[in-house]
């Protein structure tokens, strides 16, 4: 075929030929989307499209081989660049809406809560009000409903949702809390010394004393009950990363190779929370610091690099894993109240459009065990 008409076809496409247009008018709820949708749409805090909006109109496929098999369907992202989890959504939860002048942390930790009242993890006994091992509430944007959706899918595209375009006050941060007491550790295993210097081996690099401590100690634990941190909207209520995992994505080592788009190499994701990621300094000073990133954060933009995102968009919560640990608190009082009243009265509701879970692998659509 001669290198012209080769030149005609769209990539990808064989055999369709590629008519350049001339183009037309933009429909106005394009030209024009904060009209339609004030504060929602488009760049959220300007500067940019928001994180996905390469993929408007389209389905993003993750980047680790694992999850691309896993989640074969790729996940649908509107034409605002937003993804719609419900199609990987164990459930979907609608809230009422947000008590006037909540602050932004306030209200993440009140959706988790609320959410888990509403469909409560029957491997819980305690009742505590954590979130399923390996699932995470992503809040869905333009709208009051949050989905209960594998950790490792939504982590695995950076996005905005319900939280930034939601009606939070963003300038009220950090969280009332009335307990002084850092949750009791719970975990399943230790580490030996010969299989932490395995670990650091794989890694390359020397882990900073206490986090190395936390890792020995536990092989990545969790808090008894889901705990908070004074001055950030995250709740820990998962076993963070550890090594010998059932689930690779939740192996320290082989999950870190898939973060590389928002974290540098001095650090070192070690494991999901409600609301993002921690990570630990391992290089380059400050070394054993812990670091959330938010994963909801307006100020994010589509081009971003782990670059601009160490410089922008990370929160330092601590000086070492240990002072972190013990910053950590039980979920405000208050928050729960509100919470309990919500699902008490009625006004919390799970919602199936027939597209809940259905691309979901069988697994995972049973409920927790």
């Amino acid at each position: 075929m001669a290198a012209g008409a080769r030149a005609g076809r769209r990539p990808g496409l064989p055999g369709r030929r590629h008519r350049p247009r001339r183009p037309g008018p933009v429909p106005p709820a394009l030209a024009h989307p904060r009209r339609e949708h004030p504060r929602r749409v488009g760049p959220v805090s300007g500067g940019g499209p928001v994180p996905a909006a390469r993929y408007a109109f389209g389905v993003a496929h993750p980047v680790a081989p694992m999850l691309r098999v896993r989640y074969r369907q790729g996940v649908p992202v509107d034409p605002y660049g937003f993804p719609d989890w419900t199609p990987y959504a164990r459930a979907v939860v609608e809230l009422p809406p947000l008590p006037p002048g909540i602050g932004v942390d306030e209200a993440r930790v009140l959706d988790v809560l609320t959410a888990n009242l509403a469909v409560p993890d029957p491997a819980d006994p305690q009742a505590s009000g954590r979130t399923p091992a390996g699932w995470v509430w992503a809040h869905l944007a333009r709208s009051r409903r949050v989905a209960l959706v594998p950790a490792e899918l939504h982590a695995a595209l950076r996005h905005l949702g319900g939280v930034s375009t939601g009606d939070a006050d963003h300038r009220r941060r950090g969280l009332p809390v009335d307990t002084a007491t850092p949750p009791p550790l719970r975990f399943a295993q230790r580490l030996t010394p010969q299989a932490v210097a395995r670990v650091e081996q794989r890694l390359g690099r020397t882990l900073p004393a206490g986090y190395r401590d936390f890792l020995a100690r536990t092989n990545g634990g969790w808090p008894d009950w889901p705990a908070v941190h004074p001055r950030f909207g995250f709740v820990v209520d998962q076993p963070l990363f550890g090594v010998v995992r059932a689930d690779w994505m939740q192996d320290l080592c082989h999950a870190n190779a898939w973060f590389t788009d928002r974290f540098t190499a001095d650090l070192l994701a070690v494991g999901h929370v409600q609301g993002g990621l921690l990570a630990v300094r391992v290089a380059g000073g400050d070394e054993g610091s812990v670091w959330y990133w938010d994963d909801d954060d307006p100020r994010a933009r589509d081009d971003d690099t782990a670059a601009d995102v160490a410089d922008r968009l990370l929160h330092r919560c601590a000086d070492s894993f240990g002072v972190f640990w013990h910053a950590l608190r039980a979920v405000p009082g208050s928050l729960r109240d509100l919470a309990v009243d919500a699902v008490a009265g009625g006004r919390v509701g799970r919602v199936d459009d027939g597209r809940t879970g259905s691309a979901l692998p069988p697994a995972r659509r049973q409920p927790a065990a």
